[in-house]
C-alpha cells in the first residue's frame, strides 16, 4: 500500500478515531524497533554451540595473565 492511499484513508477517518489511529502506528512502531533491536542482537550459540562469554575479553586476558606470574 502507498502512503498516498494510506494518507487519503486516514482523512476520511472522523476527528474522534484519530487518536486510536495514533496509538496503533505508536504501537506498530515500538514492535518494529523491539524487532530489530532483537536481530541485532543475534544468539551465537546456535553458531557456536553453547559458548558464552559473559566477561570482558580484557578483563579475562588480564585474569589468566596474572595466574602465569
Amino acid at each position: 500500500m502507498a502512503y498516498e492511499t494510506l494518507f487519503e484513508q486516514i482523512k476520511t477517518v472522523p476527528q474522534e478515531y484519530l487518536a486510536d489511529i495514533e496509538n496503533y502506528v505508536e504501537y506498530i512502531l515500538y514492535r518494529y524497533k523491539k524487532n530489530t533491536e532483537q536481530t541485532s542482537g543475534h544468539d551465537l550459540s546456535k553458531y557456536f554451540g553453547s559458548v558464552k562469554i559473559w566477561r570482558d575479553g580484557l578483563a579475562l586476558q588480564k585474569e589468566m595473565r596474572n595466574e602465569w606470574n
